[in-house]
């Protein structure tokens, strides 16, 4: 999402506002009786005004999760950290806040979060797909490969996790493991186009045009691939 540096700004003055008088002022307001008429309320007024204020929890999580949205995390942090103050008794927030602290770097307090949500909710591949990609992330290569292995157990045709384990073992060094596992998402043809964009991306580019070459002589070529084919030929004989 593009935001203009004037209308961030003035997000981010407003979040400062917010959180120096608390998560309670935000959407409070109070209505004068002065000048009123002096005709009854209509129901749907009345309704309002019997309803309750939100608590200043909910206040605080409904913000942090429209600033999370327009991808301001560490605003978004803050004010769910207020929200678990607030209810210290309430179930923590970590379902939020791991993706969260992921985003902004702090891998060990996401893990953490995230390891208590699989605790609560095992069988949930999306999530363990999400806590296996922040653990290769850290740098705990073993830990995100028994993370993935296991949400496989859950679901083992789901695409985005076995490519997520594919990328695992890729970055530990281990290419026909990643081989192998991009090959049962996508087949032998993306499998190489895969690995090809990784040797790409960590300049190996001899590698590289070795599973260029292999994926061309699919039976089914890939558009992508002679793409990729050409711009890495242009690039090789420039050097």
């Amino acid at each position: 999402m593009m935001i203009n540096r004037r209308s961030r700004n003035a997000t981010v003055i407003s979040l400062a506002l917010a959180l120096s008088v608390g998560c309670s002022s935000i959407k409070k307001h109070r209505d004068s009786d002065f000048l009123k008429p002096l005709a009854s309320s209509s129901p749907a007024e009345s309704k309002a005004k019997r309803e309750p204020m939100p608590s200043e929890r909910s206040l605080c999580m409904e913000t942090a999760k429209t600033v999370a949205g327009q991808g301001y995390a560490a605003e978004a942090i803050q004010l769910y950290e207020r929200a678990e103050q607030l209810d210290p008794a309430a179930a923590p927030l970590d379902a939020e806040l791991a993706p969260l602290y992921a985003d902004v770097g702090n891998q060990n307090a996401a893990i953490q979060r995230y390891q208590r949500c699989v605790e609560r909710t095992p069988d949930d591949v999306e999530l363990s797909n999400n806590f296996a990609w922040t653990l290769m992330e850290a740098g705990r290569y073993d830990q995100a490969i028994t993370e993935a292995s296991r949400g496989l157990q859950n679901d083992s045709n789901h695409v985005r996790l076995r490519s997520t384990l594919a990328m695992i073992h890729y970055r530990q060094g281990d290419r026909a493991a990643a081989f192998q596992q991009f090959e049962q998402a996508h087949g032998s043809t993306v499998a190489h186009h895969n690995l090809a964009i990784l040797d790409i991306d960590a300049g190996n580019l001899d590698a590289a045009q070795e599973h260029l070459q292999l994926a061309r002589q699919s039976a089914q070529p890939n558009s992508k691939t002679e793409s990729l084919v050409s711009a890495l030929e242009s690039h090789v004989s420039t050097r």
